[in-house]
């Protein structure tokens, strides 16, 4: 069994060494949403998640906001968006441009 133990342990640290680290893979997951990437690197993704749960965890959960997302504006309910109201973004740029010509 220790031998079981050991090889285990070899492969995780193969994978570990030819794979992205967490980091890396966290912005992969990112970039996947918006372009596709290629095989290879898809590839070496997918072994990553193999030997990290976390990474794996996060990558799902990313895709769920990426699409449950564009709906929620839309939900009954859902707070108006927050902003400056206009009248406040003109006395913005009147102070600002009163600023300038000081």
């Amino acid at each position: 069994m220790k031998w079981l133990q050991s090889l285990k342990m070899r492969w995780v640290v193969w994978v570990w060494n030819h794979t992205p680290n967490c980091a890396e893979m966290s912005r992969l997951a990112s970039r996947s949403l918006e372009q596709p990437l290629p095989f290879r690197l898809r590839w070496r993704m997918r072994l990553h998640h193999l030997i990290c749960v976390w990474c794996l965890r996060y990558e799902k959960h990313l895709r769920l906001l990426h699409h449950a997302a564009p709906g929620l504006a839309d939900a009954p309910g859902t707070p108006a968006p927050r902003g400056l109201s206009p009248e406040a973004r003109e006395r913005i740029l009147q102070r600002l441009r009163e600023e300038s010509r000081h």
